[in-house]
């Protein structure tokens, strides 16, 4: 019989490879990274805080009514300040409480300035005290722009100012624009009065153009019939009742 010859092979052991600290070395990259953008944080700071960004001017356009010397002076604190940080709703806010401002579009212009795109109010109406003859101005929206005004052009005048008859005088005014010395009285809303330097129209409420339309064409005739002064009443749909002023009945 033939041998059958088994050898045994030494094998050697493959020794462990050395693990890597991943983790350590992640945790080293982590506090490079870290530190690399905390440096570059600070730098940037740094940087926007520089006298390169600090606001040398506000540009005041679409102001016509607004002195710009005015507006400067109220926001001489603006000047200098960084216009990185500079917080545009709180100017925008201030600009607002102005009577005169209706809107503000406030934007930064890099590197040092802000520019204030502004929409004023524009007066409507004069609202006169009865009592002192002061003169109060008022926008279309019945905002008080001004106070003891002198000179206030031909704007409509009115008296007893009430929010809920302005709107309807306001329409009406456009009606008696020729009529210099006419007074729009709105003590009562549901009955717009206008006073022609002594002579009264009472127009009710509504349909304005054709009640003044219909008064026209009796005016000619009205004042030469009447030599004392007279109240009109417009509000009948197809005539036009006529009261001396001492008869005329409320």
């Amino acid at each position: 019989m033939g041998h059958v010859v088994v050898q045994h092979q030494n094998k050697k052991k493959k020794e462990p490879e050395e693990k890597k600290p991943a983790k350590k070395r992640s945790w080293v990259y982590f506090i490079l990274i870290g530190a690399v953008l905390f440096s570059g944080h600070l730098g940037l700071k740094k940087f926007f805080h520089s006298p390169y960004f600090d606001v040398k001017e506000i540009r005041w356009r679409g102001v016509q009514r607004i002195d710009p010397r005015d507006l400067n002076t109220q926001f001489q604190y603006v000047l200098g300040k960084s216009l990185i940080y500079l917080n545009i709703s709180d100017l925008h806010s201030t600009l607002l409480t102005n009577p005169w401002v209706k809107e503000a579009l406030v934007r930064k212009v890099l590197p040092n300035q802000v520019d204030v795109l502004i929409t004023e109010r524009v007066p409507a109406a004069v609202e006169i005290d009865p009592r002192t003859n002061r003169m109060i101005l008022r926008d279309s929206d019945g905002v008080i722009l001004e106070e003891g005004k002198e000179n206030v052009g031909d704007l409509p005048r009115m008296i007893h100012y009430t929010p809920d008859a302005y709107k309807n005088a306001l329409t009406l005014a456009s009606l008696l624009s020729a009529r210099k010395n006419s007074v729009i009285d709105l003590s009562r809303p549901d009955d717009i009065r206008v006073d022609l330097g002594g002579d009264v129209l009472r127009f009710g409420e509504g349909d304005y153009q054709r009640r003044w339309e219909r008064f026209v064409r009796v005016e000619a005739d009205l004042r030469r019939r009447h030599d004392t002064a007279w109240e009109a009443d417009l509000r009948f749909p197809s005539k036009v009742v006529v009261r001396a002023r001492g008869e005329a009945n409320e």
